[in-house]
């Protein structure tokens, strides 16, 4: 299988997802996890502080009403995929507001909610601004200020109306990336720029530059005031930590803190104790109990700490790169990951394993905290396999007896003891360790596995002690192979250069057709009952061939000629399915793939799917990975009642 295209991807992360009420009697696509994912953000209400919001990079929000230990997804929820939700406040009111940016584009804006978090409406004043950074006056809660790539606006009405309070003209006064106002004083703000900090005392009628005492050249990631005294402020920079004690007339940089763990994304005071400080950085949490003074660290190096939450009382929640959520109840000194009800991991590959009960799936996009994770059923719930695959990316599954083969980005993986984890397969041809880039890898025995790489496929028949290319027919790359169930010994093989076929197990290859012409496929599959129909998904849409492979014909009745990235097969060898990933849908044939119906998409994130499962003893038991929201099943229509009240909420 192929890396999800960029181009594409970057395209249709612009689309606009809106999830209608469910139709009675209606099959609904229901959350099962594995849990964690990217976090960009955590805000807490201030009524009520066991009631967090969590924003991540994609447009997608969730909430916990216990203090972080459950997540659910708002449902219809952040309206907007493609965007990351960096920066969430909670009016004291009531309100939520959330600044957002387009990651695929330069737009952005700010949308409020009123019944926390289910429903948004975008305020018209910011529409089309990218918003790295939102403050709120905690004298005057009408006044909002907010950081952009244009420059700095300014509300103060509660965000019916914004005003421009930098110059469109200034050079430096643009590039925002933190917002601070004085407690007191709603007047005084200070911004940090891509560049260096900037302060105003008047509500923006002038600007003053404020890096006396900061490096030059140092990118301002959060501003922060000290709750009990307003006079000191605080600044994280690329070139480390700093305090001010003079209203950030004149900086010292803090000591204490490795200087490769200077990038600090997040930094927080404690509510309760004015000597407690916490700095999330790309290398962990560090802690001060001392007013910044010493640090000690809290978590791995390995956590990349996006926003730092310290509740009142003692919870300390982190939102990380991949391993989502992090929380402790005893200052930092021990950590467990708070992820139910979170998902979203990207999953790159679903593998069934009836004989071993277990199904897996493969991550792509997390090389810290992915890897293989597997569940006894469809719902979970979902454990890591083992350690071993941490730096790596997961590309491809395959279940050889009790053992499970991951191909990555470097190499062959193999897994025969969950407790010894993963071990990498040295692929040694011609005396020279490959590395290859595994896209896809099968295993015909417990013994005899094959792989398809850039280097072309590797065939092994001792379990992956050693490797050799085949001898005759097939060379260069290789991106996609098919094993057939019926006939012993059948594989197909897609490279650039057409289909290759191979009837005694992958030894020896025959060309057969020059394939789909300019188009590369991503995956291909035999029909279950009748292994001369393969069929075939590419960036053009799906092919359909008839006769193994030596001819092919573009496959229609209703299913659109994208990019179709994900197929399933049913034993019955007549329904299909087959998902979009660039404008989105889901689509199945009951008719061996002559005419195609789109699924109902009430549930998903979005309908832009990468890769689909079936489960082999339940086919009704459709798994599908999107980038958003995790893995989701096919579920039954819900009671009559139940789909009357119309839960929008997991």
């Amino acid at each position: 299988m192929l890396r999800p295209n960029p181009r594409l991807t970057s395209l249709a992360l612009l689309a606009f997802v809106r999830l209608s009420a469910p139709a009675v009697g209606a099959e609904v696509w229901v959350p099962v996890g594995p849990p964690g994912g990217d976090v960009r953000s955590l805000a807490a209400d201030p009524r009520d502080p066991r009631r967090v919001y969590l924003g991540t990079a994609d447009g997608v929000l969730y909430r916990s009403d216990d203090a972080g230990l459950r997540w659910q997804r708002l449902s219809p929820g952040f309206p907007h995929r493609g965007a990351s939700l960096d920066e969430i406040v909670v009016d004291p009111r009531g309100a939520l507001l959330v600044g957002f940016w387009e990651v695929a584009g330069s737009g952005g804006g700010i949308v409020r909610s009123d019944d926390g978090g289910k429903t948004f409406a975008a305020l018209p004043g910011m529409t089309g601004q990218s918003v790295r950074a939102l403050a709120q006056s905690a004298a005057n809660p009408d006044v909002l200020v907010a950081g952009t790539i244009a420059g700095v606006f300014r509300s103060v009405d509660g965000g019916k109306t914004w005003r421009r309070i930098t110059p469109e003209d200034h050079v430096e006064l643009r590039n925002v990336e933190s917002v601070a106002i004085d407690p007191s004083v709603p007047d005084v703000v200070y911004v940090g720029t891509w560049h260096l900090p900037w302060k105003t005392s008047n509500g923006g009628a002038s600007w003053e530059l404020i890096h006396t005492g900061m490096i030059d050249d140092s990118d301002v990631f959060t501003m922060t005031v000290d709750r009990w005294n307003a006079r000191k402020v605080y600044a994280t920079a690329c070139s480390g930590i700093y305090r001010s004690a003079d209203g950030a007339a004149k900086w010292t940089r803090i000591r204490g803190i490795p200087a490769s763990s200077r990038r600090t994304r997040s930094f927080a005071q404690s509510p309760d104790n004015q000597d407690v400080f916490y700095a999330g950085t790309t290398e962990g949490l560090w802690i001060s109990e001392d007013g910044t003074a010493t640090w000690r660290q809290a978590t791995p190096k390995s956590v990349v700490v996006n926003s730092v939450l310290a509740l009142p009382g003692g919870p300390l929640l982190l939102g990380s790169n991949g391993a989502g959520v992090l929380r402790s109840i005893d200052g930092g000194r021990s950590w467990i990951t708070s992820n139910q009800g979170f998902s979203e991991r990207f999953v790159s590959r679903i593998v069934f394993d009836p004989a071993g009960g277990r199904v897996l799936a493969g991550i792509w996009g997390d090389r810290n905290h992915g890897g293989v994770f597997a569940a006894p059923s469809s719902r979970g719930p979902w454990s890591r396999t083992g350690a071993g695959l941490e730096g790596r990316e997961v590309l491809s599954l395959a279940v050889a007896g009790r053992q499970i083969l991951a191909g990555t980005d470097d190499g062959l993986f193999l897994l025969a003891d969950a407790v010894a984890g993963w071990r990498r397969l040295p692929t040694l041809v011609g005396g020279v360790d490959l590395h290859p880039r595994v896209t896809d890898v099968v295993a015909l025995s417990d013994q005899v596995f094959l792989a398809a790489s850039p280097q072309g496929i590797l065939r092994s028949l001792d379990s992956g002690a050693t490797w050799r290319r085949p001898t005759l027919g097939l060379w260069g790359p290789a991106s996609a192979l098919a094993v057939s169930r019926r006939t012993l010994g059948l594989v197909l093989a897609a490279s650039p250069l057409g289909f290759f076929k191979s009837t005694d197990g992958g030894d020896h290859w025959v060309l057969v057709s020059r394939g789909l012409g300019a188009i590369e496929a991503h995956t291909i599959a035999f029909v279950p009952t009748d292994d001369r129909v393969v069929y075939a998904t590419s960036t053009r849409g799906l092919f359909r061939s008839k006769d193994q492979g030596a001819t092919w014909s573009q496959v229609t009745g209703g299913i659109p000629f994208t990019d179709i990235t994900g197929l399933a097969l049913r034993p019955d060898g007549r329904t299909l399915y087959a998902s979009d990933f660039t404008w989105g849908g889901i689509f199945r044939s009951d008719d061996a793939g002559e005419t195609w119906s789109r699924l109902p998409t009430e549930g998903l994130v979005s309908d832009r799917v990468w890769t689909l499962g079936l489960d082999p003893t339940a086919p009704e038991r459709l798994l599908v990975a999107s980038p958003s929201g995790g893995l989701h099943l096919l579920a039954p229509p819900p009671p009559p009642t139940a789909a009357a009240a119309g839960g929008s909420e997991y």
